[in-house]
């Protein structure tokens, strides 16, 4: 029965999950927040507006197409504009790892199939290559990223490959981390700009050449340009919720209860629903 609960609730994952990265705590003090992040996006419920606005749907035949670029897209913004982004990074400062390497995020988990586990990558040429990277701690989550969480924030730390030097945006020292979830309808999540500790006394001049984010082979695609795939996700939203709670009621019937107290006396292998109780055989 459990394993069916599961299996019925995570289709709804399907349509509606959403988690996006909110803060990257620098340990050179700077915080900074996930690529298409708006400050103004209010997060204490879960609506599809405007509570999952600029949460990125990062999917890979998306980016081998050339329609979005490596960072996926919001419904929000559209593509995102991983060059812009890097240079706005670039200018209000980038948020660095800690001196052993670790990313330390905060995830905002919009509703319940927005949840982990999430896995992560890095690049540290601006979005060219992404090396798999390690999640030190994670969102928490069960099958296809479902919790029972919703608007609420989780710690997601990830560690930097050895050795990895940032080299992308304009500067020449900057890595992009991608976070994401395994929900089918996504994966969801979030691109982040980050840099390598800094050494003590200062930071260190960067070496490396400056390298652009990996550019979209066709112009940015502007929100408009996912409305049909929106449309058809919402419509099969209402559709397997729909069905989802026909059948929970129909599995509540027919649930078995081994052992339960009704009225001082005690069922057991009771089937049904209580209107059935005096049918039952019942034991003191």
């Amino acid at each position: 029965m459990y394993t069916r609960i599961i299996y019925l609730s995570a289709l709804i994952s399907l349509v509606a999950a959403h988690g996006t990265i909110v803060a990257v705590k620098g340990a050179n003090g700077i915080t900074g927040a996930g690529m298409g992040i708006d400050p103004s996006t209010p997060r204490d419920g879960t609506r599809a507006k405007p509570f999952q606005q600029d949460t990125s749907v990062i999917r890979d035949k998306e980016i081998e197409s050339g329609k979005v670029g490596a960072c996926g897209r919001t419904t929000q913004k559209g593509a995102i504009d991983m060059a812009s982004e890097m240079e706005a990074a670039a200018s209000n400062g980038i948020p660095s790892a800690t001196a052993s390497g670790e990313i330390q995020m905060t995830l905002h988990q919009v509703n319940q199939d927005g949840a982990g586990p999430y896995t992560c990558d890095i690049s540290a040429d601006g979005g060219n290559t992404f090396q798999a990277a390690k999640v030190t701690k994670n969102v928490p989550g069960a099958f296809l990223g479902l919790s029972t969480a919703t608007a609420e924030d989780f710690p997601l730390n990830v560690q930097m490959p050895s050795g990895m030097q940032c080299a992308g945006g304009p500067n020449g020292d900057a890595c992009v981390v991608r976070c994401r979830n395994a929900t089918p309808a996504g994966p969801f999540g979030s691109c982040a700009v980050v840099t390598n500790a800094q050494p003590a006394g200062g930071a260190g001049a960067a070496s490396a050449k400056s390298t652009t984010g990996k550019k979209q082979t066709r112009a940015l695609a502007g929100p408009d340009a996912f409305a049909d795939e929106d449309a058809k996700d919402a419509e099969l939203e209402a559709k397997l919720i729909s069905g989802i709670n026909k059948r929970f009621v129909e599995m509540e019937k027919k649930r078995v209860v081994r052992s339960s107290d009704f009225m001082g006396v005690k069922l057991i292998g009771y089937t049904g629903s209580e209107a059935d109780l005096w049918d039952q055989q019942a034991v003191r």
